[in-house]
């Protein structure tokens, strides 16, 4: 990923409202072939519209070479962003905004994990019977 964190950053730069973007998947953990897409999560100051996405994804695409799968920071969930904040490597924005996010999953694994532990028992137990 030698080139492709600096194109990026330029299309993303110019874009209004960018705070941060990560690269996740197979292209930042260096196993990608070449017909891969380029997972990218990032996020603006409100949550994207489905124009912005489409005009972000193509705009992308064109400077990586690559299909874009695009995830919005402001809306994903866990265990997606949990996924992303593990293994993703940060291409735009400040230490600052990395730490919210960080704080956001850390906030939303606690609170809500437990529940989704339950949940899950509770489906196991019906599904074995």
């Amino acid at each position: 990923m030698t080139t492709m964190p600096a194109s990026l950053r330029h299309v993303l730069e110019r874009q209004p409202g960018i705070r941060q973007a990560l690269v996740f998947g197979s292209v930042a953990a260096g196993t990608a072939r070449a017909d891969s897409d380029l997972d990218v999560a990032l996020e603006a100051e409100h949550p994207l519209s489905a124009v912005e996405k489409a005009q972000l994804m193509a705009e992308l695409a064109a400077a990586t070479g690559r299909p874009i799968d695009l995830i919005d920071l402001k809306t994903v969930g866990e265990p997606l962003l949990g996924q992303i904040l593990r293994f993703g490597q940060r291409v735009l924005g400040s230490p600052a905004d990395h730490a919210a996010l960080m704080r956001r999953h850390l906030f939303d694994n606690t609170d809500f994990q437990p529940y989704v532990s339950r949940m899950l028992g509770e489906r196991r137990r019906a599904w074995k019977g």
